[in-house]
């Protein structure tokens, strides 16, 4: 097994020095890096990252919060394509990810504590924005590294997102001047997250600069089904809906009007179960692997991801 001692006594220098090289330490010339680096190419030289970063007090791994989830909640697609991304960005720095995913908010700081307590995870990078969320409250009083993967509940928040106004705005532009239909109704779920809101604003926007009136229906449990939503306003001709996973929801129910329908999201599995010819794809997997690169260059703020339509 090769060691720091064996790539120093082969550079000619000492094992403080190879070992700043390796680390990238500013201290070190470029060319002194380089070739150090070479050296220990050629040597076969695998660095034990684990006892790097405990050396430095943390773990090389990610935590990954989700937002509060029942147990009986259907796994989100778009969840998933984050997640890829974010795996293939955190490969070649060799980070690992830990999930943190409860059925409380009280369950979920719990866990989140103990990956900082007793797993030494410094890293996080949160799914969800909440108003005054006790999560991301207990990141930013620890001082720890944390990326919003949406629109940030706080200004100073580090976050990547879509622009969702704009994509609301878009998605209903191209649904009437694609589809010719003047009275789309916009479907958003119960749980009104910032990313509904700010689709919704696009919406609307879209509606005032055609000069028509807007019209939206909400999920709930215990309201109105959708189906008898539209037959009560028979001049709906057409559906912006907030996401495929709502779509999912309702399906059986809109199939029976054949109404001309845009979605937000481009996940293969809603291709596989829903034949819809027009997505929004906000493109989750370079989401996920900006969110990495935004993770570990504290200098940067956000970034911003564009959409595409699908059709």
């Amino acid at each position: 097994m090769v060691t720091i001692k064996d790539i120093a006594q082969k550079a000619g220098v000492s094992v403080s020095t190879a070992s700043r090289a390796l680390n990238h330490n500013p201290r070190i010339s470029e060319k002194t890096r380089q070739r150090i680096a070479t050296i220990a190419k050629e040597l076969g030289y695998q660095p034990n990252y684990n006892a790097q970063n405990l050396t430095r007090g943390e773990s090389n791994m990610v935590g990954i919060i989700f937002p509060v989830t029942s147990d009986t909640a259907p796994a989100n697609p778009f969840h998933i394509d984050l997640l890829r991304g974010i795996s293939m960005a955190l490969k070649p720095i060799h980070y690992e990810m830990v999930v943190a995913i409860a059925p409380t908010t009280a369950d979920l700081l719990q866990s989140v504590k103990s990956m900082v307590e007793q797993s030494k995870v410094h890293n996080f990078l949160v799914l969800y924005t909440v108003k005054d969320d006790p999560i991301t409250n207990y990141l930013r009083q620890n001082n720890l590294n944390f990326v919003v993967i949406g629109h940030p509940d706080k200004a100073q928040d580090r976050f990547v997102d879509n622009d969702n106004v704009a994509a609301g705005q878009a998605a209903t532009d191209y649904l009437m001047d694609h589809q010719e239909v003047s009275h789309p109704v916009f479907l958003q779920s119960a749980s009104n997250w910032a990313f509904e809101q700010d689709r919704h604003q696009g919406y609307e926007q879209s509606m005032q600069n055609h000069q028509l009136p807007a019209l939206s229906w909400r999920y709930s449990p215990t309201g109105p089904a959708v189906k008898d939503f539209i037959k009560q306003h028979p001049q709906i001709d057409s559906i912006v809906c907030v996401d495929d996973l709502l779509l999912v929801r309702l399906i059986r129910q809109l199939q029976e009007f054949n109404l001309p329908t845009i979605c937000f999201n481009n996940s293969r599995l809603m291709g596989m179960l829903i034949n819809q010819e027009e997505k929004v794809d906000l493109q989750p997997r370079k989401l996920g692997q900006l969110a990495v690169e935004l993770l570990f260059n504290p200098e940067e703020q956000y970034r911003i991801v564009d959409f595409k339509i699908n059709s």
